[in-house]
C-alpha cells in the first residue's frame, strides 16, 4: 500500500489525491456539524435572554440586562454594567455580541492561598455544623444533669425542712 502512495505513477498520483480529497470532506462536514450546533446554542441563548439575566460580551464587558426590544437590525439590549456612588452605568449593545450568561463565581482561599473547591467547603460547612450539633447535645445533656441534680438537692432540701417542720409540730402537739 506505502508503494502505491509513493510511486511516481499517475496511480500512486490519484490514491493520494482521492485520500486527501476525502479528508478534506469529511472534515468540512464535521466543521459545518460542529458550527450549525455551536450556532443554535447560541441563537438559543440569545432567544431566551431576560431581564435580569446577568452576561458578558465578546469584549468581555460584565453587566445586567436591563431592557431589550426588537428592531430591523437585530435585538437590542441595554445593560447596566456597575454603579459608582448611587450612579449606575449604562450601554446599549446588539444582542449577537453577547458571549453567554455569566457563570462566574468568587474563588475562595485557604491561608496559603490555595483555591478550595466548593465541594471542600461543603464537607467543611457540614463537619463544623455536625461538630456544632455534637457540642450542643453535649452541652445540652451537661445542662440536663446540671439541673437534675439542682432539682435532686432542691427536693431533698424541701423534704427535710417539711420533716423539721413535721418534727417540731408533734413537740407542739405533745406538749
Amino acid at each position: 500500500m506505502l508503494n502505491l502512495l509513493c510511486a511516481t505513477d499517475s496511480l500512486g498520483w490519484t490514491i493520494t489525491l482521492i485520500v486527501l480529497i476525502a479528508l478534506m470532506v469529511v472534515y468540512l462536514i464535521f466543521g459545518t456539524i460542529n458550527r450549525k450546533k455551536a450556532q443554535e446554542q447560541a441563537m438559543k441563548m440569545l432567544s431566551d435572554l431576560k431581564k435580569g439575566d446577568k452576561i458578558v460580551t465578546n469584549a468581555g464587558i460584565y453587566g445586567e440586562i436591563v431592557s431589550q426590544k426588537e428592531t430591523n437590525m437585530g435585538k437590542i439590549v441595554v445593560i447596566k454594567t456597575g454603579e459608582d456612588g448611587g450612579k449606575a452605568s449604562y450601554i446599549t449593545i446588539n444582542a449577537s455580541v453577547i458571549l453567554g450568561i455569566d457563570t462566574k463565581e468568587d474563588l475562595i482561599l485557604d491561608e496559603q492561598g490555595n483555591v478550595i473547591e466548593p465541594e471542600e467547603i461543603k464537607e467543611k460547612v457540614m463537619n463544623n455544623s455536625l461538630n456544632t450539633t455534637e457540642q450542643k447535645v453535649e452541652e445540652n445533656k451537661e445542662e440536663k444533669e446540671e439541673k437534675e441534680e439542682t432539682d435532686k438537692k432542691t427536693t431533698k432540701k424541701k423534704k427535710d425542712s417539711e420533716k423539721k417542720v413535721t418534727s417540731k409540730k408533734a413537740k407542739t402537739a405533745t406538749n
